[in-house]
């Protein structure tokens, strides 16, 4: 491959084409000025969607972090709601117990619990 140089329209020095400013005087080369400011720009494209991309990556990782959060809570409630209504069911049956059992005691019956059961 040929190295190309270009003599600078400035000063009249003879550079390589592939720097963007002449080395004697600093007047710019507008194709290697164009091409460097292009490599810039796809430097940029390129962080940029690599921004996007973790951006959009932590998103998700939010998301799912917040979902298992609220399906934790909600399983938490369900057991909460689910013994509250057990004990409360447990103790509404251990009243109707002790009503039946002061029931029978007043109706004179024994019940299984003090022995022996009573025929009439």
């Amino acid at each position: 491959m040929t190295k190309k140089n270009i003599i600078c329209r400035t000063c009249g020095a003879e550079y390589d084409a592939a720097l963007v400013r002449c080395p004697f005087c600093g007047t710019a080369y507008a194709p290697a000025e164009e091409e460097e400011y292009m490599d810039k720009l796809e430097g940029i494209r390129d962080d940029l969607h690599r921004q996007i991309e973790e951006g959009d990556r932590r998103i998700k990782k939010g998301t799912r972090s917040t979902v298992f959060t609220v399906f934790c809570v909600i399983v938490v409630i369900v057991l909460l709601l689910f013994c509250i209504l057990w004990f409360s069911y447990r103790r509404e049956q251990n009243r109707s117990d002790r009503n039946k059992e002061e029931f029978l005691q007043d109706q004179g019956i024994m019940t299984q619990q003090e022995g022996t059961i009573n025929d009439m």
